[in-house]
């Protein structure tokens, strides 16, 4: 009886893994959709660089990113070299993550929060 019940519990638990990889899938936001909190559409977004709170230029946003074409849920993020977050190129980073401050966009997630993000792998 304990084995079943260990076959069954690692029986869920490899369901579930499969379950939050499958939630996992990302694609490129279309570049009409506007990106909220910014109010402004993906393409625009595209564009912006990414500044830490101390005003300090920290990356550059390379492309939107969501479940699917319409609903934008992160931001992929080449991070510059010398920006104290490690040589990371398209990290995917949560949109609840940034905040629009003094006409820029600040990344409010530190070093070790990024380490620990995904790649974005297009």
């Amino acid at each position: 009886m304990k084995m079943k019940t260990l076959s069954a519990t690692v029986l869920a638990a490899a369901l579930a893994a499969g379950t939050a990889h499958a939630q996992q899938a990302w694609v490129e936001v279309d570049d009409n959709v506007i990106v909220q909190p910014f109010n402004v559409d993906a393409d625009t977004v595209e564009d912006w660089n990414v500044y830490s709170p101390a005003g300090a230029e920290i990356g550059d946003v390379e492309e939107v990113i969501g479940a699917d074409a319409q609903s934008p849920t992160a931001l992929v993020v080449d991070f510059d070299d010398n920006a104290g977050f490690g040589d990371r190129d398209d990290v995917i980073v949560p949109l609840d993550q940034f905040t629009w401050q003094d006409n820029r966009l600040v990344l409010n997630a530190d070093a070790a929060a990024i380490s620990s993000m995904p790649v974005w792998d297009d």
